[in-house]
């Protein structure tokens, strides 16, 4: 197992099942595990390319381990780490899971099984729909589940988050998602001296977002392409200004009279 220190950012290199008994406390978890949801049959979904990305973009990134897993694959896996967690978790402590569609409906009675309580449902509307015929895709969606009644920490948010998606050409990680829509998510989650963690951290745009807010994080990804990657963007990320250091706009005074 490697580890990497980056900041207010502890990052492992390794597989989550092993590595999240060594953790301490948590206040929220942020993850965006496999979405195994690559077709409408389990051998569709074992022998998925890409789960609707273009042939050209899995070509040059390839693929990543676990998505071609069959629902009662992820489903173990998902509720394995679910259980895990529980522990590291105060009281109110929430995990945010981010799937799609097809998988919605097996994910949240496996989360709720492991003592959590299904308590909303967010939408990231990508604002242009992607490939395809018919109603074509233009969402994701988020599952949140709570440990009894959940803490939040701002009003700020509603459960649609409208953010655009990642031109193909700039991804890092297939499934990458912006910053921008993670940030109000960490907001909402954990307070201003909180820490979150990614059992599933890819190319690390949660550990950017926590960096731009002042949140500590802990990130564990299993595939060392992406382990770097999320290193880099981290590194980076502390690199530049966090958000809450701008310098708020002063009101401008009026004149009496006016």
């Amino acid at each position: 197992m490697r580890t990497e220190t980056i900041g207010d950012a502890t990052l492992y290199h390794g597989d989550c099942l092993e590595i999240l008994p060594t953790l301490g406390k948590v206040d929220a978890v942020v993850t965006d595990p496999p979405y195994a949801s690559g077709g409408f049959t389990e051998a569709a979904k074992k022998s998925s390319g890409g789960m609707g990305n273009r042939s050209e973009t899995r070509q040059r990134d390839g693929w990543f381990a676990g998505d071609s897993m069959t629902t009662a694959g992820i489903s173990w896996l998902l509720r394995e780490v679910a259980v895990r967690v529980f522990d590291l978790l105060p009281p109110g402590g929430t995990i945010l899971m981010f799937t799609d569609w097809r998988m919605i409906g097996h994910l949240a009675p496996v989360i709720e099984s492991a003592r959590y309580r299904y308590q909303n449902l967010i939408v990231w509307n990508k604002g242009v729909a992607g490939l395809g015929a018919g109603f074509r895709t233009q969402h994701e969606l988020g599952i949140l589940f709570a440990k009894g009644t959940p803490t939040y920490y701002s009003v700020a948010n509603g459960n649609v988050l409208t953010v655009p998606r990642i031109p193909s050409g700039e991804k890092e990680h297939q499934t990458e998602k912006p910053v921008e829509l993670i940030r109000p998510i960490v907001e909402t989650l954990s307070p201003p001296d909180g820490t979150i963690l990614d059992p599933f951290m890819g190319s690390g745009t949660t550990g950017v977002a926590c960096a731009n807010l002042g949140r500590k994080f802990i990130g564990i990804e299993i595939e060392p392409k992406y382990f770097d990657i999320a290193c880099r963007r981290i590194e980076d990320a502390y690199k530049q200004p966090r958000l809450f250091d701008e310098p708020k706009p002063q009101p401008v005074p009026q004149e009496l009279g006016l």
